[in-house]
């Protein structure tokens, strides 16, 4: 079987996840989010980690897993694989994520909410405490009482709710699960990545998205165009949209 693998930094640039978002959309890529390394994990696929270490330690690992805090309560939502047109989002709805600032990974998990939190982060809902803890020990090289993690006060969420969510090494040799990083202006290294035995369902030409599974189009239009649209459809006039379609195969 054919392991999910990292895409090698193509240049050493820092960049918002909203500005590697657009930059792996642009190279057909998917960029990565916590739940692609927690499938490297379940592959055993080690080396890949050794691989990351060096983005830990220069900046942080800035990845597609994104935290739209609730400004009115400690709900929130969780989005893997945000803003991409070239796979599709998943979006985990949380009704609890607490604030921690921060908390040790055992701590965390000795409560519903924290257990709930982190196998959303990991995209698993039925995975063990210990697994969790072994894939983050895994991952950062770090004992569990080095592991921590991070989210924002009620009144940060409040300010600012669009949180990214890195990993980066910090002090006194910690490994830092950040959900607290204001996604427009935390600036990291990141990664593509390859997922050989999953299935793509999603191609784009053009900035047009084509879904096979839901058989459908998404096409980027300007307001005008879509007002126009709209005012034919009240007129029960027929509506004609010309698109330029390319398709490489190799």
């Amino acid at each position: 079987m054919n392991k999910t693998k990292l895409i090698p930094s193509t240049d050493n640039q820092y960049r918002t996840q909203d500005q590697w978002a657009e930059r792996y959309n642009e190279k057909n890529q998917i960029m990565v989010s916590v739940a692609h390394l927690f499938q490297i994990y379940k592959e055993k696929n080690f080396e890949e980690f050794e691989n990351l270490k060096p983005d830990f330690k220069k900046r942080w690992l800035t990845t597609s897993t994104r935290i739209i805090y609730n400004k009115e309560n400690l709900s929130a939502k969780l989005i893997h694989n945000v803003n991409s047109r070239v796979t599709k989002e998943i979006t985990i709805e949380l009704k609890n994520l607490p604030v921690y600032q921060p908390t040790y990974i055992k701590d965390l998990l000795k409560t519903e909410e924290g257990l709930e939190f982190l196998r959303a982060l990991i995209n698993d809902k039925n995975t063990k405490e210990e697994t969790i803890i072994d894939f983050f020990k895994t991952l950062s090289g770090k004992e569990e009482n080095k592991i921590r993690l991070w989210t924002p006060t009620q009144s940060e969420r409040e300010s600012r709710p669009i949180r990214s969510v890195d990993l980066v090494f910090g002090d006194l040799g910690r490994f830092v699960v950040s959900a607290n990083d204001w996604f427009g202006d935390y600036d990291g290294f990141s990664r593509g990545v390859i997922i050989n035995s999953a299935k793509q369902t999603q191609f784009s030409s053009n900035k047009a998205i084509f879904d096979i599974d839901d058989e459908t189009i998404t096409i980027p239009m300007q307001k005008k165009l879509l007002k126009d649209i709209e005012k034919k459809q009240s007129e029960k006039s027929k509506v004609k949209i010309k698109w330029k379609l390319e398709v490489q195969l190799k």
